[in-house]
Order: C-alpha cells, then structure tokens, then sequence
C-alpha cells in the first residue's frame, strides 16, 4: 500500500545520496581515525588507505620509512624501532617509530671530486617481520604510523604471482 509519506520519504533519500556524494572523501574518512589518539608533540600521524581489491591475501605492504639526506658513494642507512601498539578499546593495530639513529654508512673511499647528493636514506627496521614493515594489505582500516616530524613515510604494494608450485615429498 501507498501512503503519502513514502514520497516525501523517498525525495528525502535522494537528496540525503546528493549531499553525501558532495561530501569530500577525507571528511567521510576522518571517522576511521575515531581509534587512534591524537600525534604527540614532536610526532606526525601518517595515515594510508588502500583500495579495495579482489584478491588482498595475494598482497603486502611494505612500509618504507627514512629521510632525504645529502649523501656521498657510500650505502647510508638509519635505524630505529618500529613497534606495535593496540588503540585502547577498539584493538586495532597502529605503529610508533622511536629511537631513529644514524646515519652509519659504508666507509668506501669515494672520488674527490664526485659531490654529495640528495637521497632518500631509509631506515633499517630489523628482520623480524611483524616490526620490519611488512604488513598484510586490509582495505577496510588504515594503516597508521607516528613518526619523527623529520621521518618520510613511502610505501610499497607487492602483489604474489597467481601461479604457483607444489612442494614434493621426499
């Protein structure tokens, strides 16, 4: 049946869909941010949000995180300490680099004549893989990291290949 109202409903609807479609995407994202406190002093919130994807199980994010610095020949690297931490009541996962030091590099002789140059130098994160910056790709929560004002925050999608092998009994 009919009533009156169900127009009145229905008009409200869409134009409730118009207003939401001019909605900028940051401001609708901001809510998946309720979880995760405030940067502390000294400190910048990184946020990324990956696009949904068929297959998320056949893919990882790497997360590469450094400085630009002015470098010479030698392989530069910093260290620091990228640890896990659980938002208090919801339990989701974000991460806080701390302890950054550096730089420490090879001690080849370079040309004397060959100048520095700007590079991004990375942090080494260590080899254990729930600290290193490998994480598994999840569309639904961002991933979020506090680091250093002075720390760069890149990252990378690696995606498996489709095919793969069976191991053989021996």
């Amino acid at each position: 049946m009919f009533h009156a109202d169900t127009g009145k409903t229905v008009a409200f609807l869409i134009a409730l869909a118009g207003l939401l479609g001019s909605v900028p995407a940051a401001a609708l994202a901001a809510d998946d941010l309720k979880p995760f406190p405030e940067s502390e002093s000294g400190y910048r919130r990184i946020v990324i949000r990956l696009p949904v994807v068929d297959a998320p199980d056949d893919q990882r994010v790497e997360l590469i995180l450094g400085k630009t610095m002015l470098v010479d020949c030698n392989r530069h690297f910093l260290s620091g300490e990228l640890k896990r931490r659980v938002a208090q009541g919801w339990g989701y996962d974000y991460f806080v680099l701390s302890n950054v030091s550096g730089p420490a590099s090879t001690l080849m002789a370079c040309p004397p004549d060959e100048p520095r140059k700007a590079d991004f130098v990375r942090i080494n994160l260590g080899q254990n893989d729930a600290q290193n910056g490998w994480q598994r790709y999840n569309s639904k929560l961002p991933i979020v990291i506090y680091v250093p004002d002075n720390i760069e925050v890149r990252y990378r999608i690696w995606t498996a290949d489709k095919q793969t092998a069976t191991a053989p009994s021996e």
